[in-house]
């Protein structure tokens, strides 16, 4: 008997099919697309780059900006944080995803300001960029009266440690070391002797006497981050950053945490940068930056809702 023949597979259909899936998926084919472009749709950028952009992307993201004339770039008067037509790209190979499109705002000194957004409208990496963890691919930043793309790695770590606190929502506490312990790390991060903080009194000022010697484990996730604030507080800080401080807590926890995030505000006159995603806790700030797909929708200063009694 003789073996049927099996149909010969239409080598065009199956050119056509990848080509489908590439678009589809966002992949890159170097071999099929030996020329540069561009896919793109309301949410997001995808760039397929030729060898020298690429190179041009991947040090811009990763190297320091070299010196011209805007290194020396200062805040203006009474602003502490400027953002100026930022551009974030990721690279995954030669795929160029843009995930900050030309953002501009300005920070006050003493403002509590909320970057909020929907998650993917690139609010978290654009906190990662004004802290000095991360770097724009183009635009300026200036953080009290530093330009940030100018600093090399060495100078953004000294950056962060002279000028951040950062409040993070897994909290990262030691676990071998007591809550005390804890809270003074962020005091030895201070170099500046005048600017420490009596850790003890810190305690007391924030009503957490009763775990000032518990250890992680022996605590309710509202009192690590509770305890977790402290230390932040304790670094004593112009700036303090917090990435969904809120977001692990329940509600009545949570409103605590802002309570004392206000009360920060008030008696050290710190500058407070809050990602959320949350509309409760946008009203208990002085600004309200609202971002969409990589870019700034709207600006909105508002009399901040208090959780703090009058004196």
């Amino acid at each position: 008997m003789k073996k049927e023949k099996k149909p010969k597979k239409d080598k065009k259909a199956k050119k056509d099919k990848n080509e489908t899936t590439v678009l589809d998926l966002n992949l890159v084919n170097i071999k099929k697309h030996k020329e540069p472009f561009e896919i793109k749709d309301e949410d997001i950028t995808v760039k397929v780059l030729d060898q020298k952009t690429l190179k041009d992307f991947k040090k811009a993201n990763n190297k320091p900006r070299k010196k011209d004339d805007k290194i020396d770039q200062k805040n203006s008067e009474g602003n502490i944080v400027e953002v100026i037509n930022i551009k974030k790209t990721y690279l995954s190979g030669n795929v160029a995803t843009d995930v900050l499109r030309g953002v501009s705002f300005e920070i006050k000194r003493g403002e509590i300001a909320i970057l909020y957004g929907k998650s993917g409208s690139g609010k978290s990496t654009l906190l990662n960029i004004i802290s000095a963890l991360d770097r724009p691919t183009s635009g300026d930043v200036i953080v009290n009266d530093v330009s940030l793309p100018y600093l090399s790695d060495n100078k953004q770590t000294l950056f962060r440690r002279e000028n951040i606190s950062f409040i993070f929502q897994n909290y990262n506490l030691l676990a071998n070391l007591n809550s005390y312990d804890n809270v003074e790390t962020g005091s030895y991060l201070q170099r500046d002797k005048s600017k420490h903080l009596n850790i003890k009194d810190l305690f007391k000022q924030f009503e957490l006497e009763q775990c000032m010697y518990k250890y992680p484990s022996q605590m309710s996730g509202g009192q690590q981050q509770r305890v977790s604030i402290l230390r932040a507080i304790a670094k004593n800080s112009e700036i303090m950053v917090a990435d969904e401080p809120t977001g692990a807590l329940d509600e009545k926890t949570g409103l605590t945490v802002l309570k004392i995030l206000q009360q920060i505000n008030r008696d050290y006159g710190t500058t407070i940068i809050i990602v959320s995603h949350d509309p409760d806790v946008a009203s208990y700030a002085d600004k309200v930056i609202y971002l969409e797909q990589g870019k700034v929708k709207e600006i909105k200063i508002q009399t901040r809702k208090s959780m703090l009694e009058e004196n």
